[in-house]
């Protein structure tokens, strides 16, 4: 009678649940799974939300570091040399994560010499354009920025949705979507490509349309920002606008002020701690061109932490410093910059932080942001491997749900599948539980790091939902 009571409760309260889920529910607690009796609703309910989760969407995707694209102009040997050397620059860039791999010693040396590392190529077109491809051999590369002790950034990146608000010179704002036929789109998802940075737009659809306006975007408040990119389950989210760089105007947002005072009030703001004060700044100091648009003071009394900081444990509410009549002197400061300005904000793992960036021209800004946004995730994912055996490091690592010969392989290839992951291999069967001993070319963060991107290895949850100490993971065969 007590849990027919709180399958009836639970079902009252879970407005969002369709009335097929609550048929699926209330039919599974009268059948057998696996053999053995479901039971009770309760349990019922626990299960299908252990298969939701099962299923839920990847935001996670799977990047070919190892292969670049050149335009060329023919397919001459002379074409074909120029375009090897920069799909090798481009490909070395990708799987390190920074451009100034480029400058490593032992790089430029293969530099000269990049068919050595060349497994194949050919050749693509699209429209009049023909575009070389060369694929080149991934443990070679591995070997060489191990050898160099340089970063080495795995094939699984996280997602991201960029919401960019953009004012032309009549000043009408529009927001950026995916199927917009403007050269910024173009741009964008050019240089991401070359950075191996799954990067989106939105649809801006009749679903984003009614979920958030250009007012939100051109604010970057960030509770609007999540709420619409929660629809497109991705990883981070970045809101920004792009507009001419001019002394003589500022680019607000009517009631702004207001808004932003609402959001305060409704959210709190709290200083940083100097934990999080730390890792965030770390996005700010990947590109020097990065600084913050407001001043010290203006900045806090509107819960806006200075050059890059951020309000931890922010979830929701904007903090946005609006422009007021004491910051025009520094505004048109900023028209020296550049001729055009790009405002942005970054939401992503628990941090939220804020910058500016400046160039003459639109593309050039967009090109930069991707840049500072690639070597910002780079800094996080990327791990730097030890040179001597002696250096490696060794853990155990008990993965539940190994009930099958095809369930222990892919989980084998899995993790040696990752980059922070010199070897694996079974040292221990119990049940369905498989104990692999892994080492590493990283450290054991950076193992965690790399597995939290996807969901084929879950983290074993105590009663509270906490994650066991121990290195113990539930395995799931679903891609």
């Amino acid at each position: 009678m007590k849990e027919n009571s709180t399958i009836n409760l639970w079902l009252y309260n879970a407005k969002g649940v369709s009335k097929k889920l609550i048929s699926f529910i209330k039919e599974l607690s009268g059948r057998h799974f696996c053999g053995k009796s479901i039971g009770s609703p309760l349990r019922a309910i626990l299960l299908t939300g252990s298969l939701l989760t099962s299923f839920n969407l990847q935001a996670t995707q799977v990047i070919e570091t190892n292969v670049s694209q050149i335009p060329v102009a023919d397919q001459s040997q002379r074409s074909q040399d120029k375009a090897v050397k920069a799909a090798f620059e481009r490909v070395m860039v990708k799987m390190s994560g920074n451009r100034e791999v480029l400058d490593n010693p032992g790089v430029s040396a293969a530099m000269r010499t990049p068919q050595a590392y060349l497994r194949s190529y050919r050749y693509a077109y699209e429209g009049a354009t023909i575009f070389y491809v060369a694929e080149f051999d991934k443990p070679k590369l591995n070997d060489l920025l191990q050898r160099e002790s340089l970063p080495l950034w795995g094939e699984r990146r996280p997602e991201t949705i960029l919401w960019l608000a953009i004012e032309d010179e009549t000043g009408e704002r529009s927001i950026l979507d995916e199927s917009a036929a403007h050269p910024l789109h173009e741009v964008l998802r050019n240089k991401a490509k070359q950075r191996g940075l799954p990067l989106s737009l939105p649809l801006m659809d009749l679903t984003d349309s009614a979920t958030i306006s250009i007012y939100d975007v051109w604010g970057r408040f960030i509770q609007p920002l999540t709420n619409a990119s929660s629809r497109y389950s991705v990883d981070n989210v970045i809101g920004a606008r792009l507009y001419e760089n001019k002394a003589d105007s500022v680019s607000a947002v009517p009631g702004e002020k207001a808004r932003l005072a609402e959001d305060k009030a409704a959210s709190g703001a709290t200083q940083p701690s100097s934990a999080s004060h730390s890792k965030s700044m770390q996005f700010n100091r990947i590109d020097k061109e990065m600084e913050n648009t407001f001043d010290q003071d203006g900045a806090r009394d509107n819960g806006v932490a200075t050059n890059g900081e951020v309000l931890s444990g922010r979830t929701g509410g904007s903090n946005v410093a609006p422009f007021t009549m004491d910051e025009f002197t520094q505004h048109a400061q900023r028209a020296d910059n550049g001729a055009y300005a790009l405002d942005w904000v970054f939401v992503g793992g628990g941090q939220i932080t804020y910058g500016s960036i400046f160039a003459d021209d639109p593309n050039q800004l967009s090109e930069k942001l991707v840049n500072a946004y690639a070597n910002y995730l780079s800094s996080q994912y990327a791990i730097i491997p030890g040179q001597s055996d002696a250096e490696r490091v060794t853990i155990d690592v008990s993965i539940a749900n190994i009930d099958s010969i095809t369930s222990y392989a892919n989980a084998t290839s899995y993790l040696n599948s990752l980059s922070v992951v010199e070897r694996a291999a079974l040292v221990k069967q119990q049940g369905s539980v498989a104990t692999f001993s892994v080492t590493l070319l990283g450290t054991a963060q950076d193992l965690l790091n790399t597995v939290q991107l996807e969901s084929r290895l879950r983290p074993v949850t105590d009663a509270y939902g906490q994650a066991v100490q121990s290195y113990t993971f539930y395995w799931s065969d679903a891609s």
